[in-house]
């Protein structure tokens, strides 16, 4: 079973947060908050934060998130960012059941293989900058926060952050999706890629099932840049499903 956190005792209304490529905390203002109400579980994918043992794969960050939801016992919501919303993708595909709806905030599902050469190259130029944690300052974590966060960037292997660029992850590749009758929702910001936009849009064009927005202002940033604004996106979308 994959290391995750929890918050919470609500074990009837549950949300899994899904974080972005080597950001564990990247969720640390919704956390706290929706703990008071639901229990919250957030999953450390494969190849980051306590569980950088390992390479991460889309195909078995999917199977041990589907694993782990399965333990729980009872249908939850699904929050992922960036790269935990590309994986919501094949999530909620393979297991519909486990789902009684899913937000998807920044998600890169159409991509231009020349665009994904270009990042990875970026991550490999960016090694140092990618294992200082510098972030977490920017983002406002608390101290504790930043600690762990620096750590986790300690431990992460490049192969890893490599293999979350280079997913393999796009829309194409689940046709199924056109056909899921979860309820879902997908977000970004207006500043985000052409890329990410094309994608938002898409993933309500192929499913009537799905809605979309796009923010003013927003970029690669949402859940903490907009905390405030997404929390409220969030509940009100909890409340509409349940």
């Amino acid at each position: 079973m994959m290391y995750y956190e929890k918050y919470g005792e609500n074990d009837d209304n549950i949300i899994v947060f899904l974080h972005g490529m080597n950001f564990v905390h990247c969720f640390s203002k919704q956390t706290p908050i929706f703990a008071k109400k639901y229990q919250v579980i957030v999953p450390h994918l494969p190849g980051f934060g306590r569980n950088c043992d390992c390479t991460f794969s889309a195909d078995l960050a999917v199977e041990q998130v589907a694993e782990l939801v399965k333990s729980l016992g009872v249908k939850v919501t699904l929050v992922g960012f960036s790269l935990g919303a590309q994986l919501c993708v094949p999530l909620v595909c393979k297991y519909p059941e486990l789902f009684k709806g899913v937000i998807m905030i920044s998600a890169w599902l159409i991509k231009d293989m020349g665009e994904v050469e270009k990042l990875m190259r970026q991550q490999s130029d960016n090694e140092k900058t990618m294992r200082s944690g510098a972030i977490s300052i920017s983002v406002g974590l608390n101290k504790e926060e930043r600690q762990e966060h620096k750590e986790y960037c300690k431990n992460v292997s490049m192969k890893s952050i490599l293999a979350a660029v280079d997913n393999g992850i796009v829309l194409e590749n689940f046709p199924e999706y056109s056909e899921i009758d979860v309820p879902m929702l997908a977000l970004c910001g207006m500043k985000e890629t052409t890329d990410m936009r094309k994608s938002t849009r898409m993933l309500s064009q192929r499913n009537p099932h799905c809605a979309y927005d796009m923010w003013d202002g927003a970029g690669h940033n949402i859940p903490y840049k907009f905390a405030s604004r997404l929390n409220k996106t969030i509940e009100e979308f909890i409340q509409k499903i349940n």
